[in-house]
């Protein structure tokens, strides 16, 4: 439809696309048409609105060729060791304990496991694979920082507009929790994306986070259910602020003393 597409235009039609769906879907469906939209959004661009996906460099460009497996290790570690030690945060300041697992925990992990992953998926080739790129004309940063915002809007419908997502405690504190640790995992994720030149750790990155704060709610038993899920750890309460803010930082800071090093010689001697 419009081969000729400029970056900065096609990153402000997919935004457009993406808000816009998220604003129409999130209350269908329990937002299973919500967390595919980024996915849907993106076919549609590169099918429909580009034409992109016809060539093989419409496709490449989104990540999909490599692996990156150097950074899956960063990747868990940064994410799942997060959730862990804000787990370990609660109790330790007894908040929760640690208690028996309930109900079908089994079924509910494996559940977790199968679907997890798809759905990591669908948001990442989204805000990783097609709009952090084409947004590299406003630089790295500022990049990551849009691409942070923009999934935070996204999110906002289905927040504000169902009871199914973060709808305990202070309304004003929760989305201020939540909007910091968005943009925190904005940097942390981007980073993990641009030092690997590849979406697959961002992939990993986005399910480890949601699969270890998900399974570590089956072991813990609290009285006081908002203040741990919602203002200290879960989703985005403060410990997991705080600790995804400190790995971006480190990452961040490892890349660019990487990007320093001077470029050894060659063809001497």
């Amino acid at each position: 439809m419009f081969a000729t597409l400029s970056d900065r235009t096609a990153s402000i039609v997919f935004v457009l696309l993406v808000l816009g769906a998220s604003l129409g879907t999130a209350t269908i469906a329990d937002g299973l048409i919500l967390a595919f939209s980024p996915l849907l959004v993106v076919l549609l661009m590169l099918l429909v609105v580009t034409r992109e996906g016809y060539a093989r460099d419409g496709w490449r460009r989104l990540g999909l060729g490599r692996l990156g497996l150097r950074y899956w290790p960063v990747a868990i570690a940064t994410t799942a060791g997060v959730c862990l030690l804000a787990t370990v945060g609660v109790v330790a300041f007894g908040f929760a304990r640690f208690a028996a697992p309930r109900g079908p925990w089994l079924a509910d992990v494996l559940a977790l496991c199968v679907a997890g992953p798809i759905l990591a998926f669908a948001e990442e080739i989204g805000w990783r694979g097609y709009l952090q790129p084409r947004l590299s004309f406003l630089g790295e940063r500022a990049a990551m920082l849009t691409v942070g915002v923009v999934w935070i809007g996204w999110h906002l419908p289905y927040i504000l507009f169902t009871p199914n997502y973060h709808s305990g405690g202070n309304r004003a504190v929760v989305l201020t929790l939540f909007g910091g640790s968005v943009l925190a995992f904005s940097f942390l994720i981007g980073y993990l994306r641009t030092v690997s030149a590849s979406v697959w750790p961002a992939v990993l990155a986005h399910f480890a986070h949601n699969a270890t704060f998900a399974a570590l709610t089956i072991p813990i038993a609290t009285e006081q259910p908002v203040v741990v899920d919602e203002y200290l750890s879960g989703d985005s309460g403060l410990f997991v602020l705080l600790g995804t803010a400190a790995c971006a930082v480190a990452v961040g800071v490892s890349r660019a003393r990487a990007n320093r090093l001077p470029v050894p010689a060659s063809g001497r001697g």
